[in-house]
């Protein structure tokens, strides 16, 4: 094993440790293979020294690491929020948009001009990948409802999972400031946007595609950034991410100041919707996807616990949750069943 200064490191060495950065987070890991690329990063973030192994070390690709990992997180997103199994009537319906969505997520996660991508969003911050490949999901379920023909998703899809790359080129202290910008720290974080487009166009990526990362933070009532479009001068693919977007934003606590419940996530859009959100899309994405899942372990606003066990209603925020434990945590001889569309004045507080 030797320690090299990044100055030093030629293609095909392999890394006998996990690079860190500054902060503690994992730029690359153990059995990495060195590439030009690889290195270039390590001397943008500023990486001292690597330990590398010799010759003989089993090498790991680094872009198979990372299309491997993002196509099993984006399946898993997709099984999330899509779940085939258990629509009742429209169980045909929702398995075919399943498939569809599938073959178009491998398209665009194995497409060459995205995987190089990936590392810039990983490294941009710790959840910038796992967010991009979110987005991208809901984008395509939306679209799928939306009966957008397969060539538009697949563009949509690649400008849902890279809507965020001009990101790389902000701050990490303003990435990670929780409290009120200053107004220069604030065009810092909305230049994102136009950074986004020039760098996909500078990769020859469609128009398209581009546009979605310069369009995703403007608002239907033209209050968002950063050309203050309105109605529909904002193209449809830039719609649909903004809402995936959003949504993603809330439930994860990303830009706003709490986490959102994924219902109060779905009754902000759809409050909002024609005002911030074209309403159309607001309402394929809630007729779309299961905020609570089939087995979610879930606590009632009566201090009670269960499991949900059906959401085959149309009103799939308020799911028939099965109660296994009272408001003092006692385990019921019985357990009950409650219909949270009937019951309106009960809902969900927590995810266990």
């Amino acid at each position: 094993m030797k320690q090299l200064l990044p100055d030093n490191l030629e293609p095909g060495m392999v890394l006998a440790e996990a690079v860190f950065a500054s902060d503690g987070r994992v730029l690359l890991n153990e059995g990495t293979t060195i590439t030009p690329d690889l290195i270039d990063r390590l001397k943008e973030m500023k990486v001292l020294t690597v330990k590398v192994n010799d010759e003989n070390t089993i090498s790991i690709d680094p872009d198979d690491v990372l299309i491997n990992r993002v196509h099993s997180e984006a399946l898993l997103v997709l099984g999330h929020f899509l779940p085939a199994d258990i629509f009742g009537e429209r169980l045909g319906e929702v398995r075919d948009r399943y498939t569809l969505i599938s073959k178009i997520l491998e398209s665009i996660i194995k497409d060459d001009k995205v995987t190089g991508l990936y590392l810039d969003l990983r490294t941009t911050d710790d959840v910038t990948l796992d967010h991009s490949i979110t987005v991208c999901v809901l984008s395509l379920i939306m679209g799928a409802a939306l009966k957008m023909p397969e060539e538009r998703l697949l563009l949509m899809g690649m400008g849902a999972m890279a809507h965020d790359i001009g990101k790389k080129a902000v701050p990490r202290a303003v990435l990670e400031k929780r409290e009120d910008l200053t107004p220069a720290e604030t065009k810092m974080l909305q230049d994102h946007t136009k950074n986004g487009y020039h760098i996909l166009r500078e990769l020859e990526f469609d128009v398209a595609v581009a546009r979605i990362a310069l369009y995703h933070h403007e608002r239907w009532d033209g209050s968002g950034y950063i050309n203050k479009l309105a109605g529909e001068n904002i193209d449809l693919l830039s719609r649909i991410v903004a809402v995936a977007d959003v949504y993603d934003d809330l439930t994860r606590g990303l830009t706003y100041r709490q986490k959102f419940l994924p219902h109060e996530a779905l009754e902000f859009l759809y409050g909002a919707g024609n005002m911030y959100f074209d309403a159309r899309i607001v309402k394929a994405f809630t007729g779309s996807i299961c905020a609570y899942p089939l087995g979610s372990i879930v606590k009632l606003s009566t201090g009670e616990i269960g499991i949900v066990v059906n959401v085959q209603k149309t009103t799939a925020p308020r799911p028939i949750v099965k109660v296994f434990y009272d408001s003092a945590n006692t385990r019921l001889e019985h357990p009950r069943q409650v219909d949270l569309s009937e019951e309106k004045t009960v809902f969900i507080t927590k995810i266990l």
